[in-house]
């Protein structure tokens, strides 16, 4: 059996929707085939928060070890990207409403990094000194009492914390959202297991999928998340992707917390649009050398132990989810660094992979990049031509 679309994206999380929700705004229509359901896999259990852009300028020269550490000058080249989802999002919000149908939970709240020493409070204290040397300015430093005028129940021995402006959506709904306007649009959605394509010379002639149906096409993407280097590895080299189990959970909380994330070196606490909370892990990585995305019970106690710590009134949280799934991260030095681009050797295949924490903040940034890559025939446009070269997979 066959069929046929001219775009066919691989993937139907967050990435590739919001490039199927960009390809439709320009009248281009596609087809998304996924294995399971929309949002289905990570992007439906994220903590969908968009962080202030310049906070990843901060990455740069951390200490080797650190999770998010990045080569000195490494995020300054492509950090528009962040910016472009960020000035985004609020319009984004109303039109995924007006033309999907669908609430996403959009909501603006404030971001505190508690420093517990005088080290801690120190590096706050330089890190934004070094923003503002930057020309940003919306960062500011919160002595130890304006804290706990936020949250009078914060651990004690916090002396102060760095505040930014950060967005939030609900992951599901912001998923949805993408995928039911871009199908408004002309999209169309198809649930299959893609096991491998066809090729004629350097073009990817047909997808095939695990029934035997071959759907043609004129181009391909691959949103895979972690299962990206499988994708390439079909069309003859793989790229190499670090798969990552996060997990989190989310609570009900006796009193609603005000709109401010409240994090340490080791956990955020997140309170949602609808009043719930959740709790994440920030300084552990859960490195996994297949794909068991298994929640774990160490993971939970681990989790609930450092948010009671950092706010002791969570101890009367009831736990209403436990969720959490693999990540596509890129091996060191370049830990948060996406792939994003016309795979080489290949005239119309397209990948946007190796995304980990970041893919739903940058989501509408990428989804506009690959769109315009892709109707324009892979021609890189001038705004943007140094950050997609800094991000090509041609550069792996």
């Amino acid at each position: 059996m066959s069929s046929r679309a001219e775009i066919v994206i691989i993937g139907g999380g967050v990435i590739g929707c919001s490039i199927a929700y960009d390809l439709a705004r320009q009248g281009v229509p596609s087809q998304i085939i996924e294995r399971d359901a929309i949002a289905a896999r990570a992007s439906g259990k994220a903590w969908a928060i968009w962080s202030y852009p310049p906070m990843y300028l901060l990455t740069e020269g951390l200490p080797p070890d650190d999770i998010y550490s990045m080569p000195e000058g490494s995020v300054r080249p492509w950090l528009e990207l962040f910016w472009l989802g960020y000035h985004q999002l609020p319009d984004t919000a109303l039109d995924l409403k007006e033309t999907g149908g669908i609430n996403i939970g959009y909501g603006e709240l404030s971001d505190i990094m508690v420093a517990f020493s005088e080290d801690e409070e120190k590096d706050g204290r330089k890190s934004l000194a070094l923003l503002e040397s930057e020309g940003y300015y919306e960062g500011s430093w919160l002595e130890a009492d304006e804290i706990r005028a936020i949250f009078p129940d914060v651990n004690p021995q916090a002396r102060g914390g760095l505040k930014f402006p950060n967005f939030q959506v609900e992951p599901y709904q912001y998923t949805l959202g993408l995928a039911q306007a871009a199908e408004k649009r002309g999209a169309s959605i198809r649930q299959g297991e893609v096991v491998g394509f066809r090729h004629k010379g350097s073009r990817v002639t047909s997808v095939i999928l695990a029934t035997g149906t071959e759907v043609e096409t004129d181009v391909v993407v691959l949103a895979m998340g972690p299962w990206g280097g499988q994708g390439t590895s079909w069309l003859g080299k793989e790229i190499p992707i670090m798969v990552n189990r996060e997990q989190c959970l989310k609570v009900e909380v006796p009193q609603p917390l005000p709109p401010c994330i409240l994090a340490d070196e080791a956990v955020a606490i997140i309170p949602k649009v609808d009043g719930s909370v959740i709790l994440g892990n920030i300084s552990e990585t859960d490195l996994q050398p297949g794909f068991d995305s298994s929640l774990t019970e160490e993971a939970k106690v681990r989790i609930l132990d450092g948010a009671i710590n950092l706010l002791p009134t969570l101890e009367e949280a009831r736990l209403v989810e436990h969720r959490g799934d693999l990540e596509g991260w890129p091996p060191p030095p370049n830990r948060i660094q996406p792939v994003l681009g016309r795979l080489p050797e290949w005239d119309n295949a397209y990948i946007a992979a190796r995304l980990g924490t970041l893919g739903m903040m940058i989501s509408l940034g990428v989804g506009q990049l690959m769109a315009d890559l892709i109707v324009r025939g892979g021609h890189l446009p001038n705004r943007v031509k140094t950050m997609m070269e800094t991000l090509s997979p041609a550069r792996l």
